[in-house]
């Protein structure tokens, strides 16, 4: 974990470096929105309980999720980003999440929408009420759940299989508009999460949408490592999509300090979604771009509630797989809000643009240090 932070410079002295080139084609923005969720917890998560009672408890989150899409769409969001863990919370064993496990087929496989082929698969409640919510309001909807695969994996026949005879991994879906399921990611590097497994390679998932070209996934504790993070950068990904339920931490690991950190040394977008519980010091979302950025921090006192954020950001043009990149020098404007209010802007340097044109993007650093991890 400690040798890992050095990432963190990493990622701060690419910022450094300087240079100068055109974007190509870049006029178009779109709406994003992320929603820091204060879950609702199961108190005893060590116990077994049945598929009933976990389905009763997941419509609790995913009311919530209902009222935030809603009002997401009503501001005009393309695509909406919801935390890690929260339609089940954590501290579960690995026996007593089972009743919340959802076997997720491969969309690189097979061509599924759950809202309206809700037959096809059993006990897949959670992924059909996802798929609806996203065709209801008409975006492109990011969340993670638990996902059940059998031996031996479809992706990885050769593997080896866990001693109880299944895969279990925290996994993000992503839906269209249409509410057609089009991106499955396996979590890979795991932080003491003894229900799950880690996939036995590093998955690279993206998935494309007709507004903003291709988006990236990871999950939390994936940003310290190389895989699959850079892994995303080095194939030209400008935009990650990034939920978490992550602890602050001093003085490297502070949430709106790394996000933004790295949205800056890698010249990408991330819609970061993140857990507020101020039992587990876990707060801190945001949207971030190379020009701009929105984002949520609970200060000691607030009350402890959810918090919907909505910007308007630029498309960010896609690098050529190996392309050498540089990043502009020149100021970034952060803003802390308590506001659900869409950004109708971005500013770049001394400028602010309105929608249209969008402000020329700059291609993103090449990172000069290795991650150093241990996991």
């Amino acid at each position: 974990m400690v040798e890992s932070m050095f990432f963190v410079f990493a990622v701060c002295l690419s910022f450094c470096v300087v240079g100068q080139t055109e974007s190509n084609n870049v006029d178009s923005s779109y709406v994003a929105a992320v929603y820091e969720h204060r879950v609702i917890l199961n108190p005893e998560p060590h116990v077994p309980i049945s598929r009933p009672a976990a389905l009763q408890h997941m419509h609790k989150n995913l009311d919530v999720y209902q009222e935030q899409a809603a009002l997401a769409a009503q501001q005009g969001a393309q695509i909406l980003v919801f935390p890690e863990d929260g339609l089940q919370g954590f501290n579960f064993t690995r026996r007593s999440i089972s009743s919340y496990l959802e076997t997720i087929p491969d969309p690189q496989q097979e061509s599924w929408n759950p809202c309206t082929e809700p037959g096809r698969y059993n006990n897949t409640e959670v992924l059909q009420r996802l798929s609806c919510m996203a065709r209801r309001y008409s975006l492109y909807l990011v969340a993670n759940m638990a996902d059940l695969q059998p031996c031996p994996l479809k992706t990885d026949p050769s593997s080896s299989c866990p001693s109880d005879g299944h895969w279990q991994f925290n996994t993000n879906v992503a839906f269209s508009s249409d509410g057609l399921l089009v991106a499955r990611y396996h979590k890979h590097n795991l932080y003491f999460e003894e229900a799950f497994d880690s996939p036995p390679q590093p998955e690279i998932i993206t998935f494309d949408t007709p507004f903003a070209g291709r988006f990236g996934l990871i999950t939390c504790f994936d940003i310290l490592f190389h895989k699959p993070t850079v892994n995303l950068l080095e194939r030209g990904v400008r935009q990650m999509i990034f939920p978490t339920a992550w602890m602050n931490q001093l003085p490297l690991l502070d949430t709106i300090q790394f996000q933004q950190a790295f949205s800056l040394g890698a010249n990408v977008t991330l819609l970061a979604a993140n857990i507020r519980d101020d039992r587990l010091i876990m707060t801190g979302s945001g949207i971030y771009t190379p020009f701009s950025a929105i984002s949520h921090h609970a200060q000691r006192g607030d009350p402890e509630e959810g918090r919907l954020l909505v910007a308007r950001v630029p498309v960010l043009d896609p690098l050529g797989v190996g392309q050498t990149m540089a990043t502009e020098e020149g100021e970034v404007r952060s803003e802390s809000t308590s506001s659900t209010a869409a950004d109708t802007g971005f500013c770049h340097q001394d400028s602010c643009f309105d929608d249209s044109p969008s402000p020329p993007v700059p291609p993103f650093s090449t990172f000069t240090s290795s991650m150093m991890c241990v996991q």
